[in-house]
């Protein structure tokens, strides 16, 4: 069947992306918020496996009544569907391991400030260059993500390997967003895709499980945690993911997504009892900029 284009992008992607955004965001409150001593790993895994395989469910039900008994065609979406489900948990590994390394603010500014590039980068590799206001958008709000870090100033030197982990992070996050928008882009259902790929990212998590030690899941605030990170921010934030990127490209909505670091830093400020210097609110706001920037009137690169 031919290939399906894309409608230009709708106020309505941008509000879609931007929730996901928001709700990828409370994730390292939630964290700090559980139990102590956890081990990062652990808590990526646990929330690719519930939420995964409860995507998988959803996947497997609007299938049915789409398709009835028929069983999917092997066909090259195959293989998008496995890039993008190794790619979110390849995020999972790195991300968390980046800002153990190096910290939270470091480890999340390098990880989220790099995907962009490597969406860009991706999309212009595969014959679709972003647009010019993806470009201003994004290095007004990796500028903003630098002075958010409070990195500037700092005396002390980042961990290399730490910050090779979160730079890894940020490539992954952008392998899924480009492998999410190529399936979209073939014609496959958007519910379909986000499902797929996520209950892939759900099943390897699980032949990780037993290797990892789970055992603050028998606390109530362990349980509370993981049942906002798996149904909250996979479920809920990968389903708005997945309908934004049937209008946005892949680098419009993974610098859209950096209204991520908006959340976490004002949840720090309001929930956590953070304090912010002038140049990260300056830094905050610029972030802002950038995401509205990319937000507004954009169309995607045919």
């Amino acid at each position: 069947m031919p290939t399906p284009q894309h409608a230009p992008s709708t106020p309505l992607a941008s509000v879609l992306m931007l929730g996901a955004g928001v709700l990828f965001g409370t994730t390292g409150t939630a964290q700090a918020l559980g139990p102590d001593g956890m081990d990062p790993l652990s808590v990526g895994a646990v929330r690719q496996v519930s939420g995964g395989l409860i995507l998988a469910l959803v996947g497997v039900i609007a299938w049915a009544r789409r398709e009835g008994a028929r069983l999917p065609r092997p066909s090259v979406k195959v293989g998008w569907v496995l890039l993008g489900g190794a790619s979110i948990m390849a995020f999972q590994a790195t991300f968390f391991a980046g800002t153990q390394a190096n910290g939270v603010a470091v480890g999340t500014v390098v990880a989220l400030g790099s995907s962009p590039l490597f969406a860009g980068l991706f999309e212009w590799l595969a014959g679709r260059p972003p647009s010019r206001r993806w470009l201003v958008a994004t290095l007004v709000a990796v500028a903003g993500l630098v002075l958010l870090s409070g990195a500037l100033g700092s005396t002390s030197a980042p961990d290399p390997l730490g910050l090779l982990l979160s730079i890894v992070a940020g490539a992954s996050y952008a392998g899924y967003a480009v492998a999410a928008a190529t399936l979209l882009r073939q014609g496959t259902h958007a519910l379909i895709a986000t499902t797929a790929i996520l209950g892939t990212s759900g099943v390897i998590a699980a032949a990780i499980l037993p290797f990892v030690d789970t055992g603050w899941l028998a606390e109530p605030s362990g349980l509370a945690m993981a049942f906002w990170l798996g149904p909250v921010t996979v479920v809920a934030a990968y389903l708005l993911m997945g309908t934004a990127l049937r209008t946005l490209s892949a680098s419009t909505a993974v610098t859209l997504g950096l209204a991520e670091p908006i959340t976490a830093a004002t949840l720090g400020v309001v929930v956590l009892g953070e304090t912010l210097t002038g140049m990260q609110w300056t830094g905050l706001a610029a972030v802002l900029a950038g995401v509205l920037i990319a937000g507004t009137r954009g169309r995607i690169q045919r």
